[in-house]
């Protein structure tokens, strides 16, 4: 039985590397992106790594002291669609795909050499070069037996030239370099504990015999002992492991008691949690708004749906009562969230014999503006007050809905 062939592609300095790619003057320079608030440093360039600027520090200190970088806030909408694209094209070389996060996938690509008619090598640099020409993303990708092992060469790929391939005959002396506390998936305290009983690099794990992990770690021990020997026990299943709920929340660029632009911030994240529903083929039955105020105070309510719905345009009406039992004329806001919980999966459910005709209309609509979005970018088309982008400059909003709380903004 031939050795499974497991990849892990994963994006550099992603959130840089997105803004670099919609923004090419950028490629080449210093940059740094912001957390929340401009509060500290989440992502850097390799520009910036070189001058020296490290992971967290705080905004106002690297400001300070390297004046010649370039600091953008984070734009998660940006960074989300980007991943979405990134993972959409790695899809194209496998079925068997796991999104581990917003900017790593393993892929099962064994076989695939037959498919592609090319070697493994040469495949995994087109897929490097696909993903770096039609996106724009600088990627690398790690290529082995197993998932651990595909992370371990992930790791090295970054520090080489962006490919890196661990062979079955080279395992024992890839694995004599990687201390215990740098394999995937080990902790503090599971580090300690090897490290207790002579067992140093990833090396020695392969020295002990099976009872031993049996005893000492369990099952997870002897995953670990087989997939670093290159047995491949962790599959990558390609199956879509579906959240149980979805959130969206934001720190404000300013503390705000506007009503209109806290209300706007809602309505965005209620578009952005409903477009995740509908991504994932699920529908919510509890709907939640969120403020916190500038002293850290959360105020929290939710309902339930009449129906189990996906759709904005139905919960538009629920999330503007919500918010108007939480929201305090006077109180200065620093957040707003909003929260879909009881999700049920629609592939899963009852068929009724009656039709809903305010329900289908609501989905026709969600359906165009996911559709235009897709093809025009986030936020062209919105229900409610999201499309509107004034408000975020300054609080001069002037509200134009209809009667029955819902609008259309382009």
């Amino acid at each position: 039985m031939d050795n499974k062939k497991i990849i892990l592609a994963d994006g550099n300095n992603f959130f840089a590397s997105c803004e670099q790619a919609v923004n090419p003057s950028l490629k080449g320079k210093p940059l740094c992106v912001l957390s929340n608030n401009d509060g500290c440093i989440i992502a850097r360039s390799n520009e910036a790594k070189q001058l020296g600027i490290k992971m967290g520090m705080p905004y106002f200190m690297a400001k300070k002291a390297f004046p010649k970088a370039i600091y953008k806030s984070s734009n998660f909408a940006l960074y989300h669609d980007m991943s979405q694209r990134m993972m959409q094209r790695l899809s194209g070389y496998s079925d068997l795909i796991d999104i581990y996060s917003i900017d790593e996938a393993f892929l099962d690509i064994t076989g695939m050499d037959r498919v592609f008619k090319t070697s493994y090598k040469n495949l995994i640099t087109e897929i490097k070069k696909d993903i770096e020409t039609h996106i724009g993303l600088s990627i690398s990708i790690g290529l082995a037996s197993s998932v651990i092992l595909a992370k371990a060469a992930n790791h090295k790929a970054k520090k080489s030239t962006g490919i890196y391939i661990i062979e079955q005959n080279e395992i024992m002396n890839e694995l004599n370099e990687i201390p215990v506390e740098e394999i995937w998936g080990i902790g503090k305290n599971t580090a300690r504990k090897l490290r207790s009983y002579g067992i140093f690099y990833a090396a020695d794990i392969l020295k002990k015999d099976d009872n031993f992990y049996r005893n000492i770690l369990g099952k997870k021990g002897l995953e670990l002992k087989y997939e670093l020997s290159g047995l491949s026990v962790i599959p990558v299943t390609g199956i879509e492991k579906k959240p149980k709920s979805i959130q969206r929340t934001r720190a404000f660029p300013e503390f705000s008691d506007n009503k209109d632009y806290i209300q706007t911030e809602i309505m965005m994240h209620l578009h952005n949690v409903c477009k995740k529903l509908r991504e994932n083929n699920l529908e919510t039955g509890a709907i939640s708004v969120m403020l916190r105020t500038k002293d850290f105070k959360v105020i929290y309510f939710g309902d339930t749906t009449v129906n189990p719905t996906s759709s904005e345009i139905e919960l538009t009406k629920k999330v503007n009562e919500l918010f108007n039992k939480i929201y305090k004329k006077g109180i200065v806001y620093r957040s707003s969230g909003v929260w879909a919980a009881n999700l049920q999966d629609i592939q899963k459910q009852q068929l009724s014999l009656f039709k809903n005709p305010q329900r289908e209309k609501g989905e026709k609509i969600s359906s165009v503006i996911d559709k235009i979005e897709n093809k025009f970018g986030k936020g062209t088309l919105a229900v409610g007050k999201t499309g509107i982008k004034d408000i975020m400059e300054n609080h001069k909003y002037k509200s134009h809905l209809d009667t029955d709380g819902t609008d259309i903004s382009c």
